[in-house]
């Protein structure tokens, strides 16, 4: 069966098939309509950079998809809500992904894609039960070969969780110390994941160390949105607001405005909110780890600012994709278990 690890964030959709094939973009969605001069200045063959997704099934929808719609999409948008497992944006980023991550000839899909912590706990069989009923049928505008997107198998895992495991099995002997802990902090778009297992013959989850927070990376967002306006007078759109936090400076009417002090001082706020509520939660305990990983997009930006957390604090490799590869990993296991 065809394995695909799959992390529909808040922020950006990360993905890798059993061949090694990654992807990355926006979490954003946009109303498509057809871009008559997109060719006029040259073609740039990036698919990713070009998701203009089409459904072809029942009534024909087309959406424009993560950097597209970044650039061009109109009334674009992050899903929010607390509904966001039936939300139509999240169809359209599920399609993309699938798009992009199945093979060209049609197999039995295993995919592997995972919840918040505490939307694992209450959410997980709506989630499951969603994609059990998946099935569409679309392609990328101007490549009309379409595909049928459904999922033979479906495993529902906890995020950080994922990341753990992707963290520690390259070198498993290195952390398997007993008696001793390893933390784990997933930094998303719009929530933080913290989990803790406890080192015996094997791993065990501690439940009580673990959980969700409703913080994440959208707090920088919102303050410099309000930066923006309060030093403009103007309201500013994702795409720029995106350009804004990464470059911490914009042109904006004849002038370059620098943010970067600003923008610097939320990110250390927002990683000493972060820090301050799970060290309540962990307290003494925080003595005793190994090693606390930081993972998730969030955790490359907040990294000088999260260090301090404890002495042997380490960034998970590729950490963006800290989960994805974690959800691949799960699929080879369960295989594995299988046969």
């Amino acid at each position: 069966m065809f394995k695909v690890g799959l992390d529909v964030g808040y922020g950006y959709v990360k993905g890798i098939n059993e061949k090694g094939k990654e992807i990355l973009f926006p979490s954003l969605v946009g109303n498509a309509y057809e871009r008559v001069l997109s060719g006029l200045f040259g073609i740039d063959n990036k698919k990713t950079d070009n998701m203009h997704v089409v459904i072809v099934n029942g009534k024909k929808e087309e959406y424009f998809v993560g950097e597209l719609a970044r650039r061009e999409g109109k009334n674009v948008s992050y899903v929010f809500d607390e509904d966001k497992i039936n939300h139509p944006n999240t169809k359209a980023l599920i399609t993309a992904s699938c798009l992009l991550l199945f093979p060209e000839e049609e197999v039995p899909v295993h995919v592997v894609t995972g919840l918040p912590l505490e939307q694992y706990v209450h959410k997980k069989e709506e989630f499951k039960n969603m994609l059990k009923n998946f099935k569409v049928m679309a392609y990328f505008k101007g490549d009309e070969r379409v595909k049928t997107i459904k999922f033979e198998r479906i495993t529902i895992f906890p995020q950080a969780a994922g990341a753990v495991y992707y963290a520690v099995l390259d070198d498993v002997q290195k952390y398997l110390i007993k008696g001793s802990y390893i933390g784990l902090i997933d930094i998303g778009f719009k929530t933080t994941d913290f989990i803790v297992f406890m080192v015996e013959d094997k791993l065990i989850l501690r439940e009580d160390m673990s959980g969700t927070m409703e913080v994440g990376m959208s707090v920088l967002n919102n303050a410099v949105d309000r930066m923006f306006t309060q030093k403009t007078g103007s309201k500013i759109d994702v795409s720029e607001l995106i350009r804004l936090i990464s470059d911490g400076r914009i042109f904006y009417r004849g002038r370059e405005l620098d943010f970067t002090k600003d923008i610097d001082e939320v990110r250390n706020e927002t990683a000493r909110v972060i820090k301050d509520k799970i060290k309540l939660i962990w307290g003494s305990k925080l003595d005793f780890f190994n090693t606390v990983f930081l993972a998730g997009g969030g955790a490359r930006e907040l990294l000088p600012y999260m260090r301090d957390i404890y002495e042997n604090t380490l960034l998970v490799k590729n950490a963006q994709f800290a989960n994805a590869k974690g959800f691949l990993k799960v699929a080879e296991l369960e295989e594995k278990k299988n046969s």
